[in-house]
């Protein structure tokens, strides 16, 4: 395997022998297995042509640096430290071929590709709009960094944190009330309806498409964007607001994401079915509308239904309030566990081995619950349980479940005369077979198992996570085990 120092020079003599028209390297991009373009190095004034051989070799020392770094294997992912690190390499060319001492050039490349990858994180608020309450009136729902509140409330948290309102706010404001704001200039659409016929364009559908164009165009950009703006959030939705320190931008929205996510599948813990179901951002939504069957009997017309699948809890006059309310202890000791999602180093969790047991576990069972499919959304729920008991598979989940609900194993549980343990094993088997390719097993009639092993989880990652909080403020010990000695006696 190469050397740092080693891939370093590969790098800057691949590179330079391609600045010489008459090399090897050279040629090859020209006739070669790089025609017509191959690989680049941005540099201070365009960019310096390359080989693929220096190309991996800034890829691999990318990765090694990252890898080794724990602040900035945080801050940054693999592609955009690759490419900062090519960008550092091609500013840094000159300097790095007039060093004569080939030890001197990883150390000053090190260092330059460290800082300019500390100085990438920012302090970014990232705004989810997500289906949570239709028709509700509620203060907003603060779970750790995320705080969840009603499109009303939005532009206001927008002007805080600039210091002054933004001047496309009056315009969305128009628009969310059901008025209208003034387009662009007619003379812009009609000069570009004359430049229409002078290319040759004599009918009415296309003048009349040339004069909306250009007249759309001419808009001001601050219309523009309330445009834009005012298209972007429903009446009905909610927004989540996040704010993610010290990531570059696209770590920063993957985390502020599923921070948005782990905050709504906590919310989802407080849900009753089927109303887990209808709480989403707008990167899980679906079509609010689908086809639901199309039949026909004998001698009669082709019969089609629909069904609305529309996002959003909905209910009488506060009940949005009290669920808020009822969930306080939860949201607390959850917002406590998600916060180290989007600041790990600022916010250490006090046992974070099992914080972090528990974020998968809940991003395992907001997927089930979102799941079309009975068989899928099983499986995932046993995953959630299983991730949950620390891999301790089929009789950890059992014991996990029983000691946190308070129902005993032996207990019934099922019209069926099924117990909580025969439930349990059950589905534990069921992801064993499906894993294992078994057909027959995605075929069997789950909905009346996949509810009550949905409700089975809800209960136990709920007072999983606010005894955790509990367990940890105590100065419980960061171990499965001793966590579980915390809890109550499974009853047989």
């Amino acid at each position: 395997m190469a050397t740092n120092h080693e891939l370093v020079a590969l790098i800057l003599e691949q590179t330079l022998a391609c600045q010489d028209q008459n090399s090897a390297e050279s040629k090859s991009r020209r006739h070669g297995q790089y025609r017509p373009l191959g690989p680049h190095i941005p540099g201070d004034h365009g960019s310096y042509p390359t080989t693929d051989a220096a190309m991996n070799a800034l890829a691999e020392l990318a990765d090694r640096l990252r890898e080794n770094t724990s602040d900035v294997a945080l801050s940054i992912n693999r592609d955009r430290m690759r490419m900062l690190t090519s960008e550092v390499f091609g500013l840094s060319l000159l300097e790095l071929s007039r060093e004569a001492d080939r030890r001197n050039r990883w150390p000053l490349l090190r260092t330059r590709v460290l800082d300019a990858a500390r100085a990438s994180g920012k302090e970014i608020m990232h705004y989810v709009p997500v289906w949570l309450f239709i028709g509700q009136e509620c203060r907003p729902v603060v779970i750790g960094p995320v705080e969840l509140s009603q499109r009303k409330d939005w532009l206001g948290r927008i002007e805080q944190r600039r210091g002054k309102e933004s001047p496309w706010m009056p315009g969305v404001r128009m628009l969310w009330a059901g008025g209208s704001i003034k387009g662009g200039s007619r003379w812009a659409g009609l000069k570009g309806v004359f430049l229409a016929i002078r290319r040759g364009h004599h009918r009415l559908r296309a003048l009349y498409q040339a004069y909306r164009d250009a007249k759309r165009f001419s808009e001001h950009v601050d219309v523009f964007n309330a445009r834009k703006i005012a298209r972007v959030v429903h009446p009905d939705q909610w927004i989540a607001c996040v704010e993610v320190i010290a990531f570059e931008a696209e770590e920063s929205r993957r985390r502020g994401l599923l921070a948005v996510r782990l905050s709504l599948d906590t919310v989802r813990l407080s849900l009753a079915r089927p109303n887990r179901s209808l709480i989403s951002t707008v990167a899980d939504s679906v079509q609010p509308f689908s086809v639901d069957r199309l039949s026909q009997l004998r001698a009669h017309d082709l019969a089609h239904g629909f069904k609305i699948n529309r996002p959003g809890v909905s209910g009488g006059p506060g009940l949005a309030q009290a669920i808020v309310d009822d969930s306080e202890d939860l949201f607390e000791a959850a917002g406590a566990c998600i916060s180290a999602v989007v600041a790990p180093t600022q916010q250490q969790h006090r046992c974070p081995q099992l914080a972090e047991r528990w974020v998968n576990a809940v991003h395992w069972y907001g997927r089930a619950c979102l799941a079309d499919v009975d068989f899928v959304a099983v499986v995932m729920l046993v995953i959630a349980m299983d991730v949950l008991c620390g891999g301790l598979e089929q009789r950890g989940i059992v014991e996990l479940v029983a000691r946190l609900t308070g129902i005993a194993m032996s207990q019934q549980v099922l019209n069926d005369g099924s117990t909580l343990k025969q439930v349990l094993e059950r589905s534990y088997k069921l992801r064993s077979e499906v894993a294992h390719g078994s057909v027959l097993a995605v075929h069997v009639q789950l909905d009346d198992i996949r509810g009550h092993l949905e409700d089975l989880a809800s209960i136990t990652l709920d007072r999983y996570v606010v005894h955790l909080h509990t367990y940890s403020v105590g100065g419980g010990i960061d171990h499965r085990d001793d966590f579980l000695d915390s809890l109550p006696h499974a009853a047989p």
